[in-house]
């Protein structure tokens, strides 16, 4: 099995040593995790996803994705192990457990978080039915003996002709939070969390037009704004989108996601909230007409088509921190919500989810989750100070969302192993 990369090569080629690009998914259970049906669980699910179960290999100067016949590790520790890797087997996923809490660590380039939501309904399905000796529906949930359909293997990008060189130039530079705090010798990057009932954030959201991705958007841009009402530059936050749906490929393995931009701008800074809600729901609706999706991805192939032209990893490598530093002066900060998690029967053992990964050209990155009728909100930050955490806690107050907050801690998640790294 050889799979040759390209949607892959701009995540690729974006990681370094201090931003892994590796997406980790906590998930704690109801009760302690017992080691050795984890690992027969994981040793079941890879057999289920082979596109996973891949090693990075140089041929030429292109990279390829081959079969990887070593186990994927499963280690007794919260700090997991650095994937590709030969204590990962050179696998660019690997697991980890510590009391109760499963960590699944997904090498951004391999997938994204919506392939990571279907191992992770495989494994809890095997590890449940394991160590519960109970009998759970299988409904939604793919299994070992299942025809793995092409959908699930082929990259729909590969289709789109690359789009033709975009103007540049055209977008204003946003507020820069990581510029500020770093300009103070503000650069310890730190997790804080909050989680909420979901049905009362939901309930809020459609108060108010709204859904949870693109209102966590909104208070958080309100947030941003009351900390620096007079910096002279616009809040413009990403928020992540799916793109298989545009793509015609709901089954599609690859990491697909793109984003839509959302300017809190100056003309609707006195609106109302409902007022508000509703020219954010707007401008998401415009960006994610299947037509933008598509051209969004034209303009990615385009990188990739440019990635694969230079000769050398040093070159990819300057070509995107081009690329990057143009991206972290047009944005504040990003949120990113794959959608409520369904995982069936397995969620009554479930007491926490949360999704973590760096900012890689943001700020802060806030991650949603939705499982067992809970909603987590991550704030992942390339500096320690709470002070946009606490407007955004402010906001919730003034609105009665009632709400519990997790310790804030530094923000550590495990590294990845590549070439021009060592």
């Amino acid at each position: 099995m050889k799979i040759p990369l390209f949607s892959e090569l701009t995540r690729l080629y974006q990681t370094s040593r201090e931003k892994s690009n590796v997406i980790r998914m906590e998930i704690r259970l109801r009760d302690a995790i017992d080691g050795e049906s984890l690992r027969r669980a994981v040793y079941t699910t890879m057999k289920r996803y082979p596109y996973f179960a891949v090693m990075l290999q140089k041929e030429g100067n292109a990279y390829v994705f081959r079969e990887n016949g070593h186990p994927v590790t499963v280690s007794d520790s919260e700090k997991g192990v650095p994937l590709n890797s030969p204590a990962s087997g050179f696998h660019l996923l690997a697991f980890a457990w510590q009391e109760c809490t499963i960590y699944v660590d997904v090498f951004h380039a391999l997938t994204d978080g919506t392939g990571m939501l279907e191992l992770i309904r495989t494994l809890l399905y095997y590890y449940c039915s394991d160590h519960y000796h109970v009998q759970i529906c299988t409904q939604g949930i793919r299994l070992v003996g299942d025809r793995i359909p092409p959908e699930e293997w082929e990259d729909p990008a590969l289709g789109l002709e690359p789009a033709p060189p975009a103007d540049a130039g055209n977008v204003s530079p946003a507020l820069n939070l990581t510029e500020l705090c770093h300009a103070r010798g503000d650069r310890r990057k730190m997790l804080f969390g909050i989680t909420m009932e979901e049905s009362a954030f939901i309930r809020f959201c459609k108060e108010h037009d709204s859904s949870p991705g693109t209102m966590t958007v909104l208070l958080l841009s309100r947030a941003i704004e009351s900390v620096h009402p007079d910096i002279g530059r616009p809040v413009r936050i990403c928020l992540c989108v799916n793109q298989r749906k545009a793509l015609r490929a709901p089954k599609a393995h690859q990491s697909l996601v793109g984003g839509v931009w959302l300017e809190y701008r100056d003309r609707i800074r006195n609106w109302p909230l409902t007022r508000q809600a509703t020219a954010f729901r707007g401008m998401v609706f415009a960006q994610t007409m299947d037509e933008n999706v598509i051209a969004s991805q034209q303009a990615l192939n385009r990188k990739c088509r440019v990635l694969q032209s230079l000769e050398t990893d040093e070159e990819r490598v300057a070509f995107i921190r081009r690329d990057d530093a143009t991206l972290s002066s047009a944005l504040t900060a990003t949120v990113s919500y794959i959608g409520k998690a369904d995982l069936g029967d397995v969620e009554s053992y479930i007491t926490g989810f949360r999704t973590l990964a760096y900012p890689m050209v943001e700020g802060i990155l806030v991650e949603i989750s939705a499982v067992n009728h809970r909603i987590t909100l991550d704030f992942m930050q390339n500096f320690s100070t709470p002070v946009y955490l606490e407007a955004f806690l402010r906001i919730l107050q003034e609105n009665g969302i009632p709400y519990q907050q997790m310790e804030g801690k530094p923000l550590y998640i495990p590294g990845v192993e590549l070439p021009w790294l060592s």
